[in-house]
């Protein structure tokens, strides 16, 4: 009897999962609209500030037609909308995929701005989360890397009508980066690691020579060497500091050092903020 009973409840197992099967065998496939259908459903969700749903509509024509009349189109449409929808990994990801299969093609020179943008983007996105980073935490890699994406750019199309922007932005990111390695250079400087300070101070005077912060970066040098007990290399540096910039600030009126003292009760936090200009 209890073998029958298995057998029985086992046979209905193996029934129902039949079921299954059967019934999901039976469902439609949906069908393939024309290619046009999911490009302009795709123009009326970026209209109507859906990316989300552009770009849905937008892979379903690229798995549907590779190969079809609005496939080229819509793998820019793709880069735009994902910029728009704040996906800067996918979109960088999209113009990178579109260079690599038409590097002829007339719009090449947009998907090499946006590719440069979506790095700036997110670049600017991870520099949200810094706050809460110990300075010498932080990475400046993906505005260097932003930087670099939009040099290139600049290079290939010098007269492309995104130009003027991509400059503007390299402009700002040297400024930016000139910054972050000044701001971490004060946090060395506080926590009694001159050594460390000068490396990043030197970075600055090496490779972000045309910044503003070229000043603030040779008085952290004087100030280094002077921790390191290296006089004759903290006055070379003074005396650059002296000819460059006779009225820094760092120079009192006799033209002296004024040495460099962080607040007592700066943080990470109140540096960064000071720092990248957000508070006075």
């Amino acid at each position: 009897m209890g073998f029958h009973h298995s057998l029985l409840r086992f046979s209905g197992i193996v029934s129902f999962s039949l079921f299954i099967v059967a019934c999901s065998s039976q469902q439609v496939q949906e069908p393939d609209l024309p290619e046009r259908v999911y490009y302009d459903k795709a123009q009326q969700a970026l209209q109507e500030n859906l990316p989300s749903t552009a770009i849905k509509h937008l892979k379903d024509l690229d798995s549907r037609y590779p190969f079809g009349e609005f496939s080229t189109r819509a793998e820019l449409d793709l880069i735009y909308a994902q910029m728009e929808a704040a996906d800067f990994i996918a979109a960088h990801a999209s113009a990178e995929r579109f260079i690599k299969n038409h590097p002829e093609h007339d719009s090449v020179g947009y998907a090499y701005y946006m590719r440069a943008l979506s790095t700036y983007k997110g670049a600017e996105s991870l520099m949200s989360r810094y706050l809460n980073l110990d300075p010498s935490e932080r990475d400046s890699r993906e505005l260097s890397k932003a930087f670099r994406e939009l040099a290139d750019f600049t290079a290939r199309f010098p007269n492309s009508t995104y130009a003027p922007d991509a400059k503007a932005r390299m402009y700002y990111l040297r400024e930016m980066v000139a910054r972050h390695e000044l701001q971490v250079a004060r946090y060395y400087l506080k926590r009694k690691a001159p050594l460390s300070a000068l490396r990043r101070s030197q970075e600055v005077i090496q490779h972000y020579p045309s910044t503003r912060s070229i000043e603030d970066a040779l008085a952290i040098s004087v100030q280094s060497y002077q921790d390191l007990q290296q006089t004759e290399l903290a006055q070379t540096n003074l005396t650059v500091l002296k000819k460059s910039f006779p009225s820094s600030t760092h120079l009192n009126a006799q033209g002296e050092f004024i040495p460099l003292k962080q607040p007592s009760d700066a943080d990470p936090g109140f540096l960064y903020w000071v720092t990248f200009g957000l508070i006075d």
